[in-house]
């Protein structure tokens, strides 16, 4: 199992993990450290396409100030081939944090 860590960016959806080979998103969180609430959007982006409202997971979710929100809790998994991608977008410049755990499969 391994950790990555991202900023995510402002206004344009952009990666903040990419699949290398065959993995499993086993634990995602998004912290908002800021003074004031951020929305965050997240896209799952097949190999070689482009974050569209058809693959696009959370749709504006706010965050509040200094909060967090969790994605694939209690045993979930998202199974990713080479390629894939997360991408995210927040309205706040540099305001959220993702914390992403994977495993090779």
């Amino acid at each position: 199992m391994a950790i990555t860590t991202a900023v995510v960016a402002q206004t344009t959806p952009t990666a903040i993990y990419t699949s290398s080979g065959a993995t499993a998103i086993t634990w995602a969180s998004f912290t908002n450290y800021t003074g004031g609430a951020a929305t965050l959007t997240l896209y799952v982006v097949p190999n070689l396409g482009s974050a569209t409202t058809q693959n696009m997971i959370v749709n504006a979710e706010s965050i509040a100030a200094t909060d967090s929100f969790g994605l694939y809790a209690a045993g979930e998994k998202l199974l990713l081939e080479n390629g894939d991608a997360i991408y995210a977008f927040s309205d706040t410049a540099t305001a959220v944090n993702a914390v992403i755990s994977y495993a090779s499969i």
